[in-house]
């Protein structure tokens, strides 16, 4: 009996996280929507499953990224809370666009990116990290400033 009782005070309290985090990103989307309309109402905003890509700067047009292909980026990330924080990371990464080798926000947010085009990726808490980053917990949503490099279409 005492099992059953552990089972459900555990079940409870894993749901009662998985909402909040559900709850959070409902309130990052709206902050994030917000921060859009109010800065960048005349650029280019593409919307992918959840994901908001902000175009900086066209790019060449030869090829776009899709699901599969291996990427080569330029990237900084930044917490966002209603404005862009200060960077907690950068680097150049190559990698397949899937969500086995990258955190989803990314992976949605660089489909259909070329090379030579820079964008801000901005996304809520659960497309980010499952668990805390260089000090950015898993409920943060999350700016990356991306420039695509070049792209090899597998």
């Amino acid at each position: 009996m005492k099992k059953v009782f552990f089972i459900l005070i555990l079940a409870t309290l894993l749901y009662g996280c998985e909402n909040e985090l559900a709850n959070t990103a409902v309130s990052q989307d709206e902050k994030i929507t917000k921060f859009i309309e109010s800065k960048y109402a005349e650029s280019k905003v593409v919307f992918n499953n959840g994901v908001n890509r902000i175009v900086l700067e066209e790019g060449d047009g030869s090829c776009f990224a899709a699901p599969g292909d291996l990427v080569d980026f330029t990237y900084v990330g930044y917490p966002f809370s209603g404005s862009i924080g200060s960077p907690f990371t950068r680097g150049d990464m190559q990698a397949h666009l899937s969500s086995d080798e990258m955190i989803s926000g990314l992976v949605y947010g660089m489909e259909g990116m070329c090379p030579g085009e820079k964008a801000y990726i901005i996304f809520s808490c659960k497309y980010g990290y499952d668990r805390s980053v260089a000090g950015v917990g898993r409920d943060q949503a999350l700016v990356f400033e991306v420039f695509m490099n070049d792209i090899d279409q597998e």
